[in-house]
Formats: structure tokens, C-alpha cells, sequence
């Protein structure tokens, strides 16, 4: 197989007579992206996969499904294999599975699964349906003993049943093996016996008579030398190449040994050189060997793997495989604790977590334990992670602890780290001021980071920044500086102090830019996004989101990822995609949530609280914003508090509120449209004619879209202000109504339009009179169908709707109508919020309107609405 790094065997030196299987089902995979072939052992259903795959022009990957092997260990070491690279941490199944498909789509990659059945039913179908059928460019060819179910929605792949050669078939083999290893008789007893299975003629040219176990006969009559060789590659994960034999056995014998057994068709030889054993070969000699056999061959196993080209992953795996057989479990425990940080680089957390469970529990020693929380972290499991380190420090704390000061340096870094993450402050600060004197320069910056963070969540970011800022005067080194500059800058960010952002933003991005790809590395580019486009620098912005992007692709940290993905949702806010933005934020916060990062989920939170009151969702964005009010208090993170006020500030003012100010440089789409709207409106409740129109024609190309619904509704009630100041009623009564169907639209508090629509000017002329509740008669008639009150009389001949929906509360005021019985009345039909609930809220805003003034009201209260009325209320039914 033309590979980039292939684990398994490639075609073997004899394989004939299946032309036509061959030809049949690489012209199917041109068509159908999924092939499965399934048959008995012995049928030849490797041999063939590689016959097929040997003929694929692009990249081609294999992977045998070993037993204990997983759908997470198969699917990311063909990642990896695909990559020839460390992968992004996959948090779930799907997502490793989705990042598969999608390289095997770029590569145009064919990938080959031997011996599927190994993995469980539901595994079998997820990497047969769910990988399979998302491939247009790419092909997956699996292998097994069974097949796998098909259902109705199943999609569509190719199956072959692979049984016994024909006569003339395995006649063509015989021959083959008879020019390879010399003339042998007995074909026709060989035919009978064998049923045509390739893997038992070949077993019968070898010389095998018959019997119930001719494999096993074979075997136990090997001789020493070649026994040892051959143990040593049935317990081999993968094949083997001669140079790595050769120091099996003593002296120069392992080449000879290598010739008789295959020979004897016991070993096979692939086209790459790499020698194995069939699997019915391999566990007919494992249950012939001894244990000091088997410990022998694991041994030698262990040194050969030194000298193996071996993906990293898949070396740790099987050194942890061989030093367990036997039984040397404090090896194995202090080889996975160094290999760590390696599996942790290439994306195989995950496997390093179930390796240091593997392990007995009395080796579950200080550094297993660090290493195992440290895995958690890798994996956003941050809800499991804090409390094991918590006891892990503490059992170093005890009294007769001798934990070397490097241990305790290594776990109050992660604890400190994990803590800010949790939103643990107390904890944060014991475990800062019991940590040691840092031992290097690294260290140091790490505690001064977590401490600068620290005191800015307890509401002191004065000190934060003194801290910073003595530091880097201190300490003067490029990355020092750096670093302080980038924890400035996100404190202001987060802080709304967006007037000090741009200095140290530069400072940071200028000292940083060729910062190595640790962990912090894209998180500069991440924050400079959000930044910029707090500026308005919106091209400047999704660069370094792209850039972010790329760099964390190369480091696949989950965390990061979450990180990006909150800041994004931000940026997406700033450019004015406020439906989609809170839609991110939402779905990043149950992300953040169900890991623990609860600094991420806060800022989640306030951003999606932000979203809803420019999205005039103003009761449900309060709402959320006191929550968070609230846990920002209880956690002691009060440094969060002006966040949220910032958040707030985006809410529509009330009419005592200070003037709205027009910044005629902002850029910001969702801002510089809710400026001009609002300003708009000031200005017609204050009569300024001239300035309302020049804001609303200002307006006017920015309130595009469902992400302004609110401002198109507040520019209306501006015009219908404008209207009545000119004393054009009607025109100022269709501007009321544009107003409350484009804040239907847009899914705005029925409430809010009314309550704007309340402050603008009157017509001229008009006799405000006594107010509704100084009038003893309110007088809503059904049989003329009049609303009389003020010394007004209000038809309501010509609104339908509207007046069926009054009625209807009317009938029972002070009581909740449901959604359903306002639906019955208006339309008699039956509710379905898909059709109904827009149609509804434009109505009842218009019921408000009719009823403004009068003492009355409609009133939202889950699940429906109700009618407030005032005390001289009267109702005349039909």
C-alpha cells in the first residue's frame, strides 16, 4: 500500500484467483465510498482489502482492530496515521469521527479497518455508517468476520461475502505455491478438505494432513529457534521487519528461522518487507505457549520495539501492552507518567487517562495522580479535575508528606490554573501563597499571570495592574513584557475600558508574534480579535481569528477551542450578528458548563445577556444578567460586576435617562444603529424636527436585517412622533402600527414599544383630559363595537382582530387568557406558535394602543395574556 505511515500488512507474496473480486469492488467504491467484505477466518478478506487498496492512486491508510482496541484508540490513530502528525484532542466520538471524514474528503484517502468485528456492535456501526456515510471523496474498506446490520435509513454501501476459492482458483494457488516453495501432491484431498478457504490450502501445501487442529500440530512441532520467533510475532501488535528480528534470536540465525517458517506459510511477508503471523496462526500459538515463553517474547518485544518505526501512540501502547503481560507494573506505571506530556501533544489524553487507571491502586502514587488530573484538564473535564487536586495537595500538605518541592511546585501550578478556571478564588489564593520560591523563569510567570488574574476577580485591578507593571519594569525580558501586556489588555477588554485597549493590544501582539505554540500561543491572536473589534477594526479582527484558528488546528488544545469559540461569538456580537452571536454563545456556554470552565460560561452569559437587550429581549436579558449578577457576588469574582454593567448599558433607556449620544465614528454596526435609533426618538419627543429626520435617513441602511428589528421599530414610533408634531394623525397611527409589527418581527417584549410609545408628543390641539383613572367610565361596547373613555370614542368597526382579542379578555378581566383561547377567539382555530405567535403579538400591541391612556392595560404572564382594568371599567356584550 502506497501509505504515509502504514502499521499493517500490505498484500501477501502469493494471492490469486480472486481477479474478478478485485476488479468488482474497486469499481464499486468509485461509486459507493463504503465497502465492507465479510466472510469466515481464513478466507482471504485482508489479502484482498490490500489487493484492492494496492490499486488506489491517492493516500491509503490501514489499521487492524486489535482486541481491547476501542472505537476513540482506532478512529485517532488513523488521524494521526492520515496526518503523520499529533491531532486536536477529540472530546467526544462525533467529533473525532467528524474531523476523520473531513481529512479523509481532503485527501481523497482511501482508509482500510481489518477485523471490525473485534469492536463492539454499536462501534462497528458508527465507523460503517456514520464515518462511511458522510464520504463523497474519501472511501472507507473494512474487513470482518461478520457483517454489519442494515436498517431502512441506513446509507448505502458495498458488501462482498468472501467464501472459498473455485476449484480452478485454488488449483491456480496450489501452483503458485508449488513454484514459490517446490511441488507438492495432494491437491485434491487438500480441495475436500478445505472447502476452498485459501489460508487452509495454504496450511496443506505447508503439509498439514488433517486432523482437528493441524495449526496447532504444526506448531508444537517446531524447533526451539523458530518457536521463539514465532511467539515473538504473535504477540506483536504489528508486523515486524527483519532488522528488527534480527537480535530475537542469538548469532545470525533469526534470517534462517524467518525462511523455514515461511516456508512452512506459518509467518507471511507483506510487499514492504514486514513480517506477521494469520490470526488463527497467532491464537493457535498463544494457547500453546508458557509462561516463561510468553515472558520471553514480551521481553524481546520490548527491545525490539526501541529499534521499530512506530507512530509514537501506538509505541506506548504496546510497551504499556508488554510490560503489564508481565506483570511489571511500577515499569509500566513510570513509563506512562514520562510518555505524559507526549500523549497529551498528540492528542491521545483521552488513552493516557484509561493507561493510569490500567494501573493497581497502590501505584496510584503522587505523580500518577498529577499526571491522571493533568489529563482531565487536557480533556475539559475541569468538574473532576479541581476535586482531585484539592486532595492531592492535600495529602502532600499531611503531616510526613515528602513530596519533593518539585512535585508541589508541579501540582499547585495545575491547581492554580484549574482554580481561576472554576472560579475558585479561596483556593487560588492558599495555593499561590503556599507554592514555593518558582524554580525558573517560566514558573514565575506563570504565578505572576495567576496572580494578576486573581486580584482582578476580586474587583482589585488597580493592583493588578501596579502588579503587572512592576513586573515588567523588573524583569524587562521580551516575553515578560509581552505577557503583561496581554493580561492588560484582556482585564480592560473584559473591564469595557475600551479607550486604554489599543497601547497595549500593540505592545502585546509586537512582542509576542513569534511566541512558541505552547498553550498561550494563539490565545494572543484569540484576543486581539475580540479587541479589535471592540475597536471596529473588523478586517484587522477576523485575521487574527483566522490566524488563531490555524495555530490552534496545529495545537488541538479543547480549551483553546473553547476560549475561541466564546470570543468569536463576541465578535460576532460587535459586528452586529446579534441572532447568531447569542445562538454561540449559548451553545459555547453549555459547552463551558458541562466542563466546569465557569470563567468562560460567565462571560458566555454576560455576552448572551448583552445580545438579548440589543435584540429589545430586554426581560429575558435582565434576567440573565441578574443570575450572573448574583453568582459573581456569591463567587467573590466581583472584578466581573462592571462586565455586566456594560452589558446592561445596552438595554433601551427609559425616558429620565441622560440624552443618547451620537458617536459619528462608530463602526460598530448593532451600536451605531441603536445610537441613531434612539437619538432619533430623544429628538422627536423633543420636537427637534430637522435633527429626528436627519437620524432617521442616517438610520435607515443599518437597521437592515432581523438583527435590527428593534431599531426599524424605535425609528418608527420616531417618525410617528414627527407625525403628531406636524398634526398628521393618520400618518402617525400607521407609524404606531409599522412600530409594533417590526418589533413582532423581531421577537421584541410586547411591552416595550407601548411603554417608548407612551413619552412621544401629542397631537396639536389635543385635550390630554383627566386621566383614566380620575374618570369613572371606562365603556367597552361589544354591540357598537366602541371603546368610549376620556370623552373619546374609538371605533372599533374596522379591526376585527384586534377587537375579537379585547373582547375575549374582557369577558374575564384580571384573569390569564392562554395562548390558545386568544387564537380560538380571534381566528377559532387551533394554536400553533409557528403561525400564531408573531400574528399574536402584533394584535395585542395594537389592543395597547386602543387602550393607552385609559387606565387599562394588557399585561404578558405566562402562559397567555390578561386585561387590567381600572376601577369605572364597563363591559356591554353582544
Amino acid at each position: 500500500m502506497r501509505t504515509p505511515s502504514s502499521p499493517g500488512l500490505g498484500p501477501p507474496a502469493v494471492f490469486v484467483g480472486r481477479a474478478q473480486e478485485v476488479r468488482r469492488m474497486g469499481e464499486m467504491l468509485k461509486r459507493v465510498h463504503t465497502g465492507l467484505v465479510y466472510g469466515l477466518p481464513g478466507a482471504g478478506k485482508s489479502a484482498l482489502a490490500a489487493a484492492v487498496a494496492s490499486r488506489h492512486r491517492g493516500t491509503v491508510v490501514h489499521r487492524r482492530v486489535l482486541p481491547g482496541d476501542t472505537l476513540d484508540t482506532v478512529v485517532d490513530d488513523v488521524r494521526r496515521l492520515l496526518r503523520e502528525a499529533p491531532v486536536a484532542q477529540a472530546l467526544s466520538d462525533a467529533s473525532r469521527l467528524d474531523d476523520l471524514s473531513r481529512e479523509l474528503e481532503a485527501r481523497r484517502a482511501l482508509c482500510v479497518l481489518d477485523d471490525l468485528h473485534v469492536l463492539s456492535p454499536p462501534e462497528r456501526v458508527a465507523l460503517v455508517e456514520d464515518l462511511g456515510g458522510r464520504l463523497r471523496k474519501g472511501t472507507l474498506l473494512a474487513t470482518s468476520r461478520e457483517s454489519v446490520p442494515r436498517h431502512a435509513s441506513s446509507p448505502d454501501r458495498f458488501e462482498l461475502r468472501l467464501d472459498g476459492l473455485e476449484e480452478e482458483a485454488a488449483r491456480l494457488l496450489w501452483r503458485e505455491l508449488d513454484a514459490l516453495y517446490g511441488e507438492r501432491d495432494g491437491f485434491t484431498a487438500a480441495w475436500s478438505r478445505s472447502r476452498g478457504l485459501p489460508f487452509l490450502l495454504r496450511r496443506a501445501h505447508a503439509g498439514d494432513t488433517g486432523g482437528d487442529e493441524p495449526v496447532r500440530a504444526a506448531l508444537a512441532a517446531l524447533p526451539g529457534d523458530e518457536r521463539q520467533l514465532a511467539a515473538v510475532l504473535a504477540l506483536s501488535a504489528v508486523p515486524l521487519s527483519a532488522s528488527t528480528l534480527q537480535d530475537v534470536l542469538p548469532g545470525s540465525t533469526a534470517g534462517e528461522s524467518l525462511r523455514r517458517l515461511g516456508a512452512r506459510l506459518l509467518v507471511e511477508t507483506d510487499a514492504q518487507g514486514r513480517h506477521g503471523v494469520h490470526d488463527l496462526v497467532r491464537e493457535a500459538l498463544v494457547s500453546l505457549l508458557g509462561p516463561e515463553e510468553l515472558d520471553a517474547a514480551h521481553a524481546s518485544l520490548l527491545e525490539a520495539l526501541e529499534r521499530e518505526p512506530l507512530p509514537a501512540v501506538m509505541r506506548v501502547r504496546a510497551v504499556c501492552r508488554h510490560l503489564q503481560a508481565m506483570g511489571r507494573h511500577e515499569a509500566r506505571a513510570d513509563f506512562i507518567v514520562a510518555q505524559a506530556e507526549a500523549l497529551v501533544r498528540h492528542g491521545a489524553a483521552d488513552e493516557l487517562l484509561s493507561l493510569l487507571e490500567s494501573l493497581p491502586a497502590a501505584l496510584h502514587t503522587p505523580e500518577v495522580r498529577l499526571a491522571h488530573a493533568r489529563a482531565r484538564v487536557r480533556l475539559l473535564d475541569l468538574r473532576r479535575a479541581y476535586p482531585e487536586l484539592l486532595e492531592l495537595r492535600a495529602s502532600l500538605d499531611a503531616p510526613g508528606a515528602t513530596a519533593s518541592e518539585a512535585l508541589r511546585e508541579g501540582v499547585g501550578a495545575v491547581l492554580v490554573r484549574v482554580s481561576l478556571f472554576s472560579l475558585e478564588t479561596a483556593a487560588c489564593q492558599r495555593t499561590l501563597e503556599a507554592m514555593p520560591i518558582p524554580s525558573s523563569a517560566e514558573v514565575f510567570l506563570q504565578q505572576l499571570l495567576a496572580l494578576s488574574a486573581l486580584l482582578f476577580f476580586q474587583g482589585r485591578i488597580d493592583e493588578s495592574l501596579a502588579v503587572l507593571d512592576g513586573a515588567a519594569e523588573a524583569s524587562g525580558e521580551k516575553r515578560v513584557l509581552g505577557w503583561c501586556a496581554y493580561a492588560r489588555a484582556l482585564m480592560l477588554w473584559i473591564e469595557g475600558r475600551d479607550s486604554e485597549l489599543a497601547a497595549p493590544l500593540a505592545r502585546c501582539v509586537s512582542l509576542l508574534e513569534d511566541a512558541p505554540l505552547d498553550s498561550r500561543g494563539p490565545l494572543v491572536a484569540a484576543m486581539s480579535a475580540g479587541i479589535l473589534s471592540r475597536l471596529g477594526r473588523f478586517t484587522e479582527a477576523e485575521a487574527a481569528l483566522a490566524s488563531a484558528r490555524e495555530r490552534l488546528g496545529q495545537l488541538g488544545a479543547p480549551r483553546l477551542a473553547l476560549e475561541l469559540d466564546c470570543i468569536d461569538a463576541w465578535v460576532r456580537g460587535e459586528l452586529g450578528q446579534r441572532r447568531a452571536a447569542l445562538a454561540a454563545l449559548r451553545q459555547t456556554e453549555a459547552r463551558a458548563e458541562r466542563a466546569g470552565y465557569l470563567f468562560v460560561r460567565m462571560l458566555c452569559r454576560i455576552g448572551a445577556g448583552r445580545m438579548l437587550l440589543e435584540l429589545g429581549r430586554r426581560a429575558e436579558g435582565q434576567a440573565l444578567l441578574d443570575t450572573v449578577e448574583a453568582e459573581a457576588r456569591a463567587r467573590g469574582v466581583v472584578g466581573l460586576l462592571r462586565a455586566v454593567q456594560g452589558a446592561r448599558a445596552l438595554d433601551v433607556p427609559g425616558p429620565a435617562s441622560p440624552p443618547v449620544t451620537v458617536e459619528p465614528r462608530e463602526v460598530r454596526p448593532g451600536v451605531a444603529a441603536r445610537q441613531r435609533a434612539l437619538a432619533a426618538l430623544d429628538a422627536a419627543r423633543q420636537g427637534d424636527s430637522a435633527r429626528a429626520t436627519g437620524l432617521l435617513a442616517a438610520l435607515e441602511p443599518l437597521a437592515v436585517g432581523g438583527d435590527f428589528a428593534l431599531e426599524r421599530a424605535v425609528g418608527h414610533l420616531a417618525r410617528a412622533g414627527l407625525h403628531r408634531l406636524a398634526g398628521r394623525s393618520r400618518e402617525a397611527e400607521e407609524s404606531l402600527e409599522s412600530a409594533a409589527r417590526a418589533a413582532a418581527e423581531g421577537e421584541v417584549d410586547p411591552e416595550l414599544i407601548p411603554e417608548l410609545s407612551r413619552t412621544l408628543p401629542s397631537l396639536p390641539g389635543a385635550d390630554a383630559g383627566p386621566t383614566a383613572e380620575a374618570t369613572d367610565e371606562v365603556v367597552l361596547d361589544a354591540r357598537r363595537h366602541e371603546l368610549r373613555a376620556l370623552g373619546r370614542v374609538i371605533s372599533l368597526e374596522r379591526r376585527a382582530l384586534p377587537r375579537r382579542l379585547l373582547y375575549a379578555l374582557a369577558r374575564q378581566p384580571g384573569r390569564t387568557l392562554s395562548k390558545e383561547d386568544c387564537v380560538r377567539a380571534m381566528w377559532n382555530a387551533d394554536y400553533d406558535p409557528r403561525l400564531h405567535d408573531n400574528s399574536l403579538r402584533v394584535h395585542v400591541s395594537h389592543v395597547r394602543e386602543m387602550l393607552e391612556g385609559t387606565g387599562c392595560r394588557v399585561v404578558f404572564e405566562d402562559p397567555g395574556y390578561r386585561l387590567e382594568v381600572a376601577g369605572g371599567f364597563t363591559f356591554i356584550t353582544e
